[in-house]
């Protein structure tokens, strides 16, 4: 086994151990074979060394545990969908769950998502409008428990991020179906009604057993803004919890790229740019979102993408000025979308 640094002579070589990002999560597991692909993700998250084989420990090499796979990452993504749809069903039916079965319905997948980098990648490719509550639901717990775990939080302070983020949107259990599947947009009349949900939500948790407040805060306070233009409190900065604003940030980034019955979901990378005007306008901390950005890029790397105009590219390379306009190809011709103003990536492919 030998210890190296990641460069295009380590094309068909074999990794010896997994490889962890900064964050702890698995950029590529022991027994992968690197090609272009892998070196481009190695250095783009700034790994120093990996542990290669060599021909002489070669058949020492133990048969590699079992690795993140999408067939077990969808196994668990539905299995939690559907704890969350039954969960939340009851609460619509009038019965009130524990708040531990709430916990119990997605920390197991959530532990997979935390050491398991592709997993965000996975639950983006999924399209359709089926279960938008509790997929968005759901996705909001993850990508807050992501942020959480990528600014440094404790691992109990990270697990509530994912928990909140799953219960940001409870209250809409007491909102009109017709008003939650409406395919046009909104009167003002029945957005007043919609943003009731915020209220409904913590009056809800707060009813629950082992209620917490904290919990009970951010589902009333995940539409707050820091310039205070957001509902139903008008808050500011400081006056908004921590917590909340995470799950601000995730709940924008999720409801752009999931579909939704009135539009199209569209790519990690058109949110991740709405999420930078919304912080710059001053409506989201934009330390946050600065820091999920910075990851949320550079996990596309060596991803596949549809463009605006129909071409199917490969994600080749981010630029630091411009990271959401990355470098990509298109069979042998490369494009930079810092140049085509006028292209830009719709959405992620399998």
């Amino acid at each position: 086994m030998a210890e190296v640094k990641p460069s295009h002579s380590l094309i068909g070589t074999t990794l010896a151990q997994d490889v962890y990002n900064e964050y702890g999560l698995l950029l590529l597991p022991a027994g992968a074979t690197l090609h272009l692909t892998d070196i481009r993700l190695l250095e783009a998250h700034q790994v120093e060394a990996v542990h290669v084989t060599t021909d002489s420990d070669a058949p020492e090499m133990p048969f590699p545990l079992l690795h993140w796979s999408e067939a077990e990452a969808a196994k668990a993504y539905m299995v939690a969908v559907q704890k969350t749809e039954y969960l939340f069903n009851q609460l619509a039916n009038g019965d009130t769950p524990r708040l531990q079965q709430f916990s119990d319905a997605v920390h197991p997948m959530l532990d997979q998502v935390l050491h398991h980098m592709r997993f965000l990648r996975f639950i983006y490719l999924n399209e359709g409008t089926e279960s938008y509550t509790y997929r968005h639901s759901l996705h909001v717990g993850i990508v807050a428990a992501l942020i959480g775990k990528i600014i440094g939080l404790p691992q109990r302070d990270v697990h509530f991020l994912g928990l909140a983020g799953l219960l940001h949107d409870i209250g809409k259990m007491k909102i009109p179906d017709e008003l939650l599947s409406k395919p046009e947009r909104l009167t003002d009349e029945e957005y007043t009604i919609m943003k009731k949900h915020t209220v409904y939500g913590y009056e809800l948790l707060r009813t629950m057993d082992d209620a917490d407040n904290l919990l009970a805060q951010c589902a009333l306070m995940h539409h707050e803004r820091w310039d205070g233009s957001g509902y139903p409190l008008g808050r500011k900065k400081d006056g908004i919890p921590f917590e909340c604003q995470i799950i601000s940030v995730a709940d924008v980034f999720d409801a752009i790229c999931t579909d939704r019955v009135y539009r199209k979901g569209t790519s990690p990378f058109e949110a991740a740019n709405v999420l930078w005007e919304l912080a710059c306008s001053g409506q989201l901390n934009p330390m946050i979102v600065s820091r999920f950005i910075h990851y949320i890029i550079l996990l596309y790397i060596g991803s596949h993408a549809l463009l605006s105009n129909g071409d199917h590219v490969e994600i080749i390379m981010i630029h630091t000025d411009e990271p959401m306009r990355p470098l990509v190809r298109r069979g042998n011709d490369f494009i930079d979308l810092r140049l085509q103003r006028s292209l830009r990536i719709q959405r992620m492919i399998s």
